[in-house]
């Protein structure tokens, strides 16, 4: 995140909306501010009004990971961006129209096309109804400045394509109404962002008031079309294996891994294509739900040592040693990369995978998983070819001046645009961002269906759909009632 950007949204933040919005006035017209509303952190009914805890506030919110934290992003204003691809040049592949003599005429060739396009998402949440009178009040003297000791956008907010807004410093959210509501504008569209990356479907689309871009798990598969004609291009076809429910550590008849055999052949196979195709360098990473990674984490070394139907003579034994076996497996988890045919690879852990249980689906038994393995491309030829792009609204600036829209501002290099409602001394934010994840090579891109695992324990989630998501507590607080010359039973 650009630190100047941070800065200035601070300052704006720090003047409570007056900086943000100048015109606090507004314009004629505004509606739709209610009555304040919670979840206020000071003063009556607050969150911790009332209360005598310690300054420091620490979050337990579990914070999403993903590919969000490692693709970039690219700032754009065309909606239907085409994408050509050239699949081959057709000869005469049985010979049967080579010439007969010397001065016949020889075989021409017949160069074949595809088109692929993509489409824009679109998310958007409110803030609560602010007003100035309720977000400075303070219940007493004790009522003091909180500091969040932790971010609520974890450890990596900072790389986060996902990752809400510009915000203040931990000392400042929770001591300023408007970026506290704010705040909470951010953890919504990072809920609703993060699975979109693998799972965004635009047959979810309600209108244009919510929008899906097409997710990698339509982008990483089979069938791709022309996007004029509706041609197969089966040239731009992913690698797509499946795994049929098995568990990760399953074996074969003769004792091989079943997992080493997919991981390997899925990249050598991809390794091919981008080397016949001249598209090297390619940087590629592993993508998988942290659960799956826990478990494979831990069969990998051995699977990978063993597997390859080692054939050794009469009254040899092949040793695997158990210290280096847990040497290799304490390498993986801890630098979360992974050797295929002699290259290696960084595996990103990914919460936004969509994970198959007994709920969802009839394959799965009670007390197990299942999920998918993909393999991308992030970059290929030293150009980016997965990777974000949002509608940027800094474009829009000077029709926001000439129209005079001063209550509309855009934020995080033009990513989110921010508007206002405002009905007298009520006022509500809403944000929305436009975005799309590209894959511009999917025949360097490949996917293992439904491997399935079975933990002691699954991680705990952000998913608030999830049976292990927890939060708890309460969102609002009663008053202190006190009694008072006025309130006395006998002067009501």
């Amino acid at each position: 995140m650009d630190q100047n950007m941070i800065n200035a949204m601070s300052q704006a933040f720090a003047g409570a909306l007056k900086e943000a919005f100048p015109q606090m006035g507004g314009m004629p017209g505004q509606k739709q501010a209610t009555s304040p509303s919670g979840t206020w952190i000071h003063g009556p009914g607050g969150l911790f009004g009332g209360t005598a805890i310690e300054e420091q506030v620490i979050s337990l919110r579990i914070a999403p990971v993903g590919l969000s934290q490692v693709l970039r992003a690219h700032p754009v204003v065309e909606t239907n961006p085409e994408f050509g691809y050239i699949t081959g040049i057709e000869t005469d592949p049985d010979h049967s129209t080579q010439p007969s003599n010397e001065c016949s005429d020889c075989v021409s060739g017949i160069t074949q096309t595809c088109v692929q396009t993509a489409s824009f998402g679109r998310v958007c949440a409110d803030t609560k109804t602010l007003t100035l009178r309720r977000a400075v009040e303070r219940i007493n003297r004790f009522d003091v400045d909180y500091s969040l000791v932790n971010s609520l956008f974890g450890v990596q907010f900072a790389n986060d394509f996902f990752r809400g807004i510009a915000r203040p410093s931990n000392e400042q959210v929770l001591n300023l109404a408007v970026a506290w509501a704010m705040e909470e504008v951010g953890v919504m569209l990072q809920n609703m962002l993060m699975p979109m990356t693998f799972q965004g479907n635009p047959a979810n689309n309600n209108g244009t008031g919510y929008m899906e871009f097409p997710g990698l798990d339509l982008q990483i598969g089979t069938g791709k079309v022309d996007a004029y004609t509706g041609d197969t291009c089966p040239a731009l076809d992913s690698d797509v294996k499946e795994y049929n429910y098995q568990l990760v550590n399953a074996t074969d008849a003769n004792g091989n891994f079943l997992i080493v055999r997919y991981m390997e052949m899925v990249e050598a196979y991809l390794h091919h294509n981008a080397v016949r195709q001249s598209l090297q360098p390619v940087e590629k990473v592993i993508c998988m739900r942290p659960e799956l990674f826990y478990e494979f984490s831990m069969i990998w070394p051995l699977a990978w040592l063993s597997t390859r139907n080692i054939t050794l003579p009469a009254g040899n034994t092949n040793f695997i040693d158990a210290s280096h076996v847990r040497e290799m497996v304490n390498e993986i988890q801890q630098s979360q990369m992974i050797w295929l045919n002699g290259r290696r690879y960084r595996v990103v852990l990914d919460d936004g995978i969509i994970e198959y249980d007994s709920t969802n689906d009839a394959n799965v038994p009670a007390g197990q998983f299942a999920s998918n393995i993909y393999f991308l491309p992030i970059r290929a030829k030293n150009m980016d070819v997965c990777y974000y792009e949002h509608l940027d609204y800094r474009v829009g600036r000077r029709e926001l001046v000439d129209s005079r829209l001063d209550d509309e501002i855009w934020s995080d290099d033009g990513r989110f645009l921010w508007t206002r409602d405002k009905v007298k001394f009520c006022w509500k934010l809403s944000g929305e961002v436009r975005p799309r994840v590209i894959l511009r090579t999917p025949q360097l891109a490949g996917r293992i269906n439904h491997v399935m695992y079975s933990p002691l324990q699954h991680f705990r989630s952000y998913d608030e759909d999830s049976d292990y998501f927890f939060k708890g507590g309460v969102s609002e607080r009663p008053s202190s009632s006190l009694w008072s010359d006025w309130n006395l039973p006998d002067r009501q």
